[in-house]
């Protein structure tokens, strides 16, 4: 084994992290087969539903191998910020998926909504977060601010322009 064990406090986290990253790639095919079986045009017709659908799935993947890393060796920063930002990057992609989709489907105004609730839960949880640990600001700004600015650049912009 490489390393030193991690303690079992970070290698519950790892497993649990793991679990919700499995969830998350189930939803990309289902969503990505659901569209391709019912309305592959959708997917021809926008390229920032297509891209971000699709690369959505191996950052997933790559979030699950780093974090199931993090449950036999000794936590290192570097597999943590990998299994961080993949983790980041598939999730606004699977958000912006879903709202792209409904902007297509019913109406950017749903559309805005569930991208203004997806920030609001954001800023929520990270109003919470801060309150029991004041010494996660840094970290809580940079992660809510590569959110907010993915689902406000690749998501509700691609939205309003397609309309």
């Amino acid at each position: 084994m490489e390393g030193d064990l991690p303690s079992d406090f970070y290698r519950k986290k790892s497993e649990i992290r793991v679990r919700v990253n499995l969830t998350l790639l189930a939803m990309s095919f289902t969503l990505f087969t659901f569209i391709s079986a019912l309305n592959a045009q959708m997917l021809r017709d926008n390229i920032f539903l297509a891209l971000q659908l699709t690369l959505a799935i191996p950052l997933i993947i790559s979030s699950i191998f780093a974090r199931s890393k993090l449950t036999y060796i000794k936590r290192t920063k570097k597999w943590s910020d990998y299994g961080f930002y993949t983790f980041i990057m598939a999730y606004t992609f699977l958000i912006n998926s879903v709202g792209i989709i409904l902007s297509y489907v019913i109406s950017f105004k749903i559309a805005l909504v569930f991208f203004l609730l997806n920030i609001a839960g954001a800023l929520t949880y990270s109003t919470i977060d801060l309150s029991e640990h004041k010494d996660k600001l840094k970290k809580r700004l940079k992660k809510d601010w590569i959110f907010i600015l993915g689902v406000i650049l690749l998501g509700i912009l691609p939205s309003a322009l397609a309309k």
